[in-house]
Order: structure tokens, then C-alpha cells, then sequence
């Protein structure tokens, strides 16, 4: 069935036809999830997000876009509206404990590493890299995710993240710089 007929149908109210959706782009925008995140559990719960967004949002897509790019800005907006909330309780919480009192719990915090689906979704990236990604600064991160994983043009990645398309270039020449440097020092 056509995805045009699909959204259509969604938006009409027969929403049984929303899961074909999301089985349709479930593991694209799963990875995309757990690559802004880094974290199974946190991109578990952007993707969530994210369908919920899209479900309720449905009626407002056009379709002059695609409804993959219209799927993965949705999920871009969640993380940055995430992660903003999560800077600001960081420095409520580094307000409210002692230095030594932090570290304690923050090493009592278990490690995401070796994680089954982190191990499948990034089988063709080195782990080192990977791992630089991640700790790139958002709009660093997004621009490579979705340019070399998602394979995502300019001009696409530029209407997902709502940016000028000379933005997207200049992030996207930053962020190989700077994952370039940080290569070069792990060496």
C-alpha cells in the first residue's frame, strides 16, 4: 500500500494503520535514537517519544517532505528538548552534592558498554569512533549522524534540524575536525 494512502488513513482517525508505519521505519529511527543518545535506555525512550509525537502530530505533516526526514526531525527536537532539561538538572544536582559525594554516585551508575543491540547496530563502525560521536556536542553529533548513518543530504539534514544548509556544512566540517583531532590523540 501506498505511504501516502497510509498517513492519509491516519489522519483520519484509522490508526491501526500507524503501526505499518512504525514497522516501516522502527529500526532507522531506533538507531538514529541510540546514536544521539548513546544509551539503550535513553533511546528507547526517544523513540518512544518520538512515535508518540508523531502519532499525535500527524495531522499537521505535509507531504511535501518525506515523512522519514518529517519522523527523524521530530526525534531531533525530543533530543535537544531532552538534553536541555537534563543540563539544567546536572547543575542542580552538582549544586546539591559535595564534589566527593557525586563521584561516589556517579560511579555507582552502571556502565552501558557491551550492550547486544550496541554491538549490532554499530558492526560497521569502529568502536572507538563511535564512541567520539557520541560525545560530540549535539549539533556536532546530529549533523554526522544523519549525514554518514542515516545518509541524509544537505539539504535534507538542513530541513530536519530546521537550520540553514550552509549550517549543516560548516557542522558538519567542524564535527570531522574535531573527530579527526580526537582520533589523532587515541593514536
Amino acid at each position: 500500500m501506498d505511504e501516502k494512502i497510509i498517513i492519509e488513513r491516519c489522519r483520519n482517525g484509522c490508526n491501526e494503520y500507524f503501526e505499518i508505519l512504525i514497522k516501516k521505519y522502527e529500526n532507522m529511527l531506533y538507531k538514529y535514537c541510540f546514536y544521539l543518545t548513546g544509551s539503550k535506555e535513553e533511546g528507547n525512550d526517544l523513540f518512544q517519544e518520538t512515535w508518540l509525537k508523531a502519532f499525535t502530530k500527524i495531522k499537521t505533516y505535509s507531504d511535501d517532505y518525506s515523512f522519514k526526514n518529517w519522523l527523524l526531525s521530530i526525534a531531533s527536537n525530543t533530543y535537544k528538548d531532552w538534553y536541555r532539561k537534563q543540563k539544567r538538572w546536572s547543575k542542580k544536582i552538582k549544586s546539591y552534592f559535595k564534589s566527593d559525594r557525586m563521584d561516589k554516585e556517579m560511579e555507582s551508575i552502571p556502565s552501558n558498554q557491551n550492550l547486544p543491540e550496541e554491538e549490532y547496530i554499530t558492526k560497521d563502525i569502529s568502536n572507538e569512533l563511535k564512541e567520539l560521536v557520541i560525545k560530540l556536542k549535539t549539533h556536532y553529533k546530529e549533523v554526522i549522524i544523519l549525514y554518514y548513518f542515516e545518509e541524509k543530504s544537505i539539504k535534507e539534514i538542513s530541513f530536519i534540524l530546521s537550520i540553514p544548509e550552509g549550517t549543516v556544512k560548516s557542522r558538519l566540517s567542524q564535527a570531522k575536525k574535531i573527530l579527526k583531532q580526537r582520533m589523532e590523540v587515541k593514536q
